[in-house]
């Protein structure tokens, strides 16, 4: 058995940090203006976030799947056998089922899950089957392993630049305006309970009150005895996540990664969004 592991870059990784890890990588295509970057190839979060403040409305798609085929074609050549592929919920794009019949249809045997998510747990995962396949793990294992703990996962995330949601058609304009006015936050949830798909969780006012109640609500659903890695997350809101980090601690997080909101995410949210997520510590994986 030759096994590779394959992610895309929901996972926040870069290109070169992804090969760094032994994961082949998949950029997703963000779109602004006239111009379509891979993002983690040549989009970086920092040139979005200027984009972004520039009022730029980006989208985005799938990886081209020229390098989906590019990959299976050396993949033959090289004798793989098997792929652990970790991707973005597929409430949130249609990648996953994209890249796993692309590879299938080279003969390739597909191991993947629905994360029901993405950003800091993503990037959890594929750096945990990265470790896991390196220690010879089997691609069954390492799934079991990774399902088991995207089964008690969450996140949450707290959009600040309602404007932005209404121009990208997430939010209708009139209440985004009087979102404004009542400085009313919507908590966003994007889980196992939502499908993978986002939702309204909560709406509370004010940034920081949407903070609070977020991670009041992360250390309600912890399973005592259960160790977890704990993630916040901002597009340029260092205050919104300092709050986030101090939140997540009070909660009883011994430790809190914290990460720029990845660029395929931001594009939706807009800037000054905080999130805040976890997932249990997979057994076999340190990080």
């Amino acid at each position: 058995m030759n096994v590779r592991v394959m992610t895309d870059s929901g996972s926040g990784l870069s290109e070169k940090q992804a090969q760094a890890l032994g994961i082949d990588y998949l950029p997703l295509q963000v779109s602004a203006g006239e111009t379509t970057y891979l993002d983690g190839v040549d989009l970086t979060t920092d040139l979005l976030y200027d984009m972004l403040e520039k009022g730029d409305m980006p989208s985005t798609s799938l990886p081209p799947l020229g390098i989906v085929e590019d990959f299976a074609e050396k993949y033959e050549e090289k004798g793989v056998t098997d792929v652990v592929l970790i991707t973005l919920s597929s409430g949130l794009s249609s990648t996953n089922s994209t890249v796993t019949a692309a590879l299938q249809s080279h003969g390739l045997k597909v191991h993947t899950l629905d994360l029901y998510t993405t950003l800091g747990v993503e990037w959890y995962a594929a750096n945990a089957a990265a470790q896991l396949a390196a220690a010879g793990v089997a691609p069954e294992e390492i799934i079991r392993r990774l399902q088991e703990a995207i089964d008690d996962s969450k996140g949450f995330l707290i959009p600040e630049d309602l404007d932005h949601l209404a121009k990208g058609g997430r939010l209708t304009p009139m209440a985004a305006k009087l979102g404004g006015l009542l400085k009313i936050r919507p908590i966003l949830e994007v889980s196992k309970d939502t499908a993978g798909k986002v939702d309204v969780w909560d709406k509370v006012r004010t940034t920081n009150k949407a903070i609070k109640k977020a991670a009041e609500h992360i250390q309600e659903s912890l399973t005592p005895g259960k160790e977890y890695e704990f993630f916040v997350m901002d597009s340029r809101n260092p205050e919104g996540a300092a709050l986030a980090v101090k939140s997540l601690e009070e909660a009883g997080a011994s430790r809190v990664l914290e990460h720029a909101l990845y660029a395929v995410i931001a594009s939706h949210t807009g800037m000054n969004a905080v999130g805040l997520q976890y997932i249990p510590k997979v057994e076999g994986v340190a990080i």
